[in-house]
């Protein structure tokens, strides 16, 4: 389900969709934004405890988060690091993708956000491509109204609807 890697003293988990589940989408950013109920915030410290880290690092869920998980007591317990999409836009009127660095020291490109977690550095990072060639391929496989075209195109030629400050909020 998921790999187990360290970066310094920084355990991290590296999943597809959530700790559950492959296909899971409760590391997506509506679901750790909605963590306001007692079973949601269990599952999800559970999920640190069970899994041994201070970092999950997912994808899959097509929109970013960079979130610090709590203790009830307040201290925090770990951080999910969600890149949202790599291969499409994530932020409205920005046709860039997004991925996630871990490394030991400061990311040396520009970043939309990075935070330490034992003594790892976790940033969210543009990735630039050649946006006018990714649409001609995509059209050239699924050509305008097509159910493909139907569901992405609008965001991989606008971007979606969502705010880089959205996808950085600090804690819950």
């Amino acid at each position: 389900m998921f790999a187990r890697y360290q970066v310094g003293d920084c355990r991290i988990g590296v999943v597809h969709g959530d700790a559950d589940s492959l296909a899971g989408w409760r590391f997506d950013v509506d679901a750790l934004d909605s963590l306001d109920t007692t079973d949601a915030t269990s599952w999800l410290r559970g999920v640190f405890t069970r899994g041994r880290v201070d970092v999950f690092a997912s994808t899959h869920t097509c929109l970013p988060a960079l979130r610090a998980v709590t203790h009830a007591s307040g201290g925090t317990l770990g951080w999910v690091a969600n890149n949202g999409a790599t291969g499409m836009p994530n932020f409205r009127a920005d046709l860039a993708g997004l991925c996630t660095r871990i490394g030991r020291s400061p990311s040396p490109h520009p970043s939309l956000g990075e935070v330490q977690v034992q003594g790892a550095y976790l940033a969210l990072l543009p990735v630039r491509y050649d946006a006018a060639l990714w649409h001609a391929d995509f059209l050239a496989q699924w050509p305008a109204g097509s159910a493909a075209w139907l569901s992405y195109w609008q965001r991989i030629s606008q971007g979606p609807a969502f705010a880089v400050e959205r996808a950085l909020v600090a804690s819950h």
